[in-house]
Order: structure tokens, then C-alpha cells, then sequence
């Protein structure tokens, strides 16, 4: 009984056997285009082409549907710049990151360092600082209304203890309201910083810990001499992310102030919807605000990122002793 011939593909790759070694035939492997093709048709056919046609729409004044695209030039820039809500929305932009990166870095950093410090319920407190990241800000709008009202929780807390003298209508004010979408920033902050800090953490070499606790080192002094500096990159990184967040900001401001009372809380996400959805909108305005936003979050990553390489780069080079 004579034996078969192998199929075509087994042929193919015992042929290309030498010394022990089996080398898979090159027309076997597709080519890695084919693989990010469906990404790459993604990310050019509708990210790119949107930000070009809002580009090009900038340039227009147009109500949207079937009324005229009347050419405006530079105009809607020129509006856009010369607007003090547009600035202001800058401005809230800019208190918004730093007061939420400044709380999420402490408050992560504090929670990882603790977590790692072998407490009792561990896993329980976990739990607790991670539910604001995973739950919508639709869904807990409402309960922030409810604590920040004029007749909400937090006065009544504050007339309780008989500190009734400080209570106002936290949202219904334009002294306050910036206040309120700031705190509920830092609320759901915390957990995103203390998930990656925790894990940056657990990347340190623990025998580089247990030789500084030897040479004398407390806690403090290890926490500022040899965990921060290596969670710089990841500090780096939600520096970016934070800042990216508050310039497209717009669910838990619009679900609870609706960028007001007169425009105390605006951003820039609110005024581009504003825009969109009024009764007198201008399509070409909104889209040149959008292109304003996305100039704004490109540079200011790049110049964090540089800044954030320059920074390890120096401290990589100081001589060790």
C-alpha cells in the first residue's frame, strides 16, 4: 500500500525544515495591513474626516438642515475670541483641572500607599473608591442635586450641627456653582488616579524598598525619595488626561447646572452643545469652538509630555552615590 502525498501546507513547512529548525512558510502569514485595516478605515473615515469638515464648516455661518452656508471667514473665530463666555469657559476650564488633578493625585497616591500597607477590609475599601469611576454621571446627577440643593442634604448636615449661617443655594448660585461641578469632579477622580497609582505601586522592585527601610529611611521618606519619583510617568499621564477631560467637559455639568446660573459654570463642551441644540444656532460657530478645543488639548498634551520626558531624562542623569 503506497502512502500518500502530505497536503500542500505540511509540504510546504517540512521543506523549509533545516538543522531541527521548522520555518513556517511565508505565504502562510497574512500581512500585518490587513489586520489594522477595519482600524485604520475606522479612524481615517470618521475621526479624521469629521475634524476636516468641522475645519472646513468653521468657516461658514449655517443653521444647520437646508438654510444657506453664507462664507464668514475668520468670523466665528474672531467672535469666539473677542467673547468674554468663552473665556470664562477657559477659566473654569483651567481651576477645573487643577483642583481636580491636584485632588486626584493626593488622594490616589494616599489610597494606593494604604492599600499596599496591608490594612484590615483591604479589598472592601477598594470597592468603595472605585464605584464612582464605573458608575455613569447620568445616573448620579441626581443624587448630586439632591445634596447640593437649596433645601438639600448638605444644608440640612450644616443646620444640624448648628452652622446654618453657611448655607446657600449651591447651585442656584453663580458664586457657587463652579464649586459644586468641581466637587463632584473630585469625587469621581480619586478612583481613576488611585487604580493607576496602586498599579505603578505594585511595578516597584520591593528589595529597593526594603534596602532604604535598612539604610534608615521612614515611610514619608520612602513615599517622596523612591515611589513618586517612580510614578512620574503615571503622574504625567492623568496630568494630560485631566486636562483633556475638563477642556470636553459637558455630562455633570449640563445634568446639574446646565453651565449657569449665567454662565458661572460654562465650558467649553456646554457652549459647543448650547450652540448646536438653540433655536438660533449657528453650526459654524460651534464647529469653530471645536476646532479651538482640539488646538488647545493637542499642544497642551505635547507640552506635557515633553515636559514630563524632560523631567525623567534629568533626574536619570543625576550621578547615583
Amino acid at each position: 500500500m503506497t502512502a500518500t502525498a502530505p497536503p500542500r501546507a505540511e509540504r510546504a513547512i517540512s521543506s523549509r525544515a533545516r538543522g531541527g529548525r521548522l520555518t513556517r512558510a511565508t505565504h502562510l502569514v497574512p500581512g500585518g495591513f490587513v489586520w489594522i485595516l477595519p482600524g485604520l478605515i475606522i479612524s481615517v473615515g470618521l475621526i479624521y474626516y469629521s475634524i476636516i469638515y468641522s475645519g472646513y464648516l468653521s468657516f461658514f455661518d449655517w443653521g444647520g438642515g437646508r438654510q444657506p452656508m453664507i462664507p464668514a471667514g475668520f468670523d466665528n473665530y474672531v467672535q469666539a475670541f473677542t467673547d468674554p463666555v468663552f473665556w470664562g469657559a477657559i477659566r473654569n476650564t483651567v481651576i477645573y483641572f487643577v483642583v481636580v488633578f491636584a485632588v486626584q493625585v493626593v488622594g490616589g497616591v494616599l489610597f494606593a500607599a494604604a492599600m499596599h500597607s496591608r490594612i484590615f477590609f483591604a479589598n472592601f475599601y477598594k470597592v468603595i473608591v472605585v464605584i464612582p469611576v464605573v458608575v455613569a454621571p447620568a445616573t448620579l446627577a441626581s443624587a448630586h442635586i439632591e445634596v447640593w440643593q437649596s433645601d438639600g442634604v448638605f444644608n440640612e448636615i450644616l443646620r444640624a450641627i448648628g452652622l446654618g449661617s453657611l448655607t446657600e443655594p449651591w447651585i442656584g448660585q453663580s458664586t457657587t456653582s463652579l464649586l459644586v461641578v468641581t466637587l463632584v469632579g473630585c469625587w469621581g477622580s480619586i478612583g481613576f488616579g488611585f487604580i493607576l497609582f496602586y498599579a505603578g505601586m505594585a511595578q516597584i522592585d520591593p528589595e529597593i524598598l526594603e534596602a532604604a527601610r535598612i539604610d534608615g529611611g521612614g515611610n514619608l521618606r520612602i513615599l517622596f525619595s523612591i515611589v513618586l519619583p517612580s510614578l512620574r510617568s503615571i503622574t504625567v499621564s492623568l496630568a494630560i488626561l485631566n486636562f483633556i477631560t475638563a477642556l470636553k467637559l459637558f455630562d455633570n455639568v449640563w445634568l446639574i447646572t446646565q453651565g449657569g446660573p449665567a454662565h458661572s459654570s460654562e465650558f467649553l463642551g456646554t457652549m459647543i452643545y448650547a450652540e448646536t441644540a438653540g433655536s438660533s444656532r449657528n453650526l459654524g460657530y460651534a464647529a469653530a469652538l471645536s476646532i479651538i478645543l482640539l488646538i488647545i488639548a493637542v499642544v497642551t498634551s505635547v507640552f506635557l509630555q515633553l515636559r514630563g520626558r524632560e523631567r525623567t531624562r534629568a533626574v536619570e542623569e543625576v550621578p547615583h552615590v
